[in-house]
């Protein structure tokens, strides 16, 4: 399995959940391995492609998140999450609402 395609079958896949969200509160552009969701109050969220390490990373301002890729899910080994669980609770804190991705 090549984990790159993985990697980008999974932004793509996650920049299709927040289109179905028809959120006007964020704004998000996959490009080149990244995507970058934006709130109205300028908070970003970072999903980006390591392509070295064959991981993803998700940079949120209080910090940043590493996710392997086991059992056909990303895991985040410290907090033992999914990304989508990881992204859903962050935009979700962010929005006010539940939401799941």
């Amino acid at each position: 399995m090549n984990l790159l395609v993985e990697i980008d079958k999974t932004l793509a896949r996650l920049s299709n959940a927040l289109d179905k969200l028809n959120r006007d509160e964020l704004e998000y552009e996959e490009a080149e391995g990244k995507l970058t969701i934006e709130f109205e109050d300028g908070v970003k969220l970072i999903v980006s492609r390591q392509s070295a390490t064959n991981q993803i990373w998700l940079a949120e301002p209080s910090g940043g998140w590493k996710f392997d890729f086991k059992d056909g899910k990303w895991i985040c080994d410290k907090r033992g999450i999914t990304l989508e669980k990881a992204l859903s609770d962050l935009i979700s804190e962010k929005l006010g609402e539940p939401i799941s991705l």
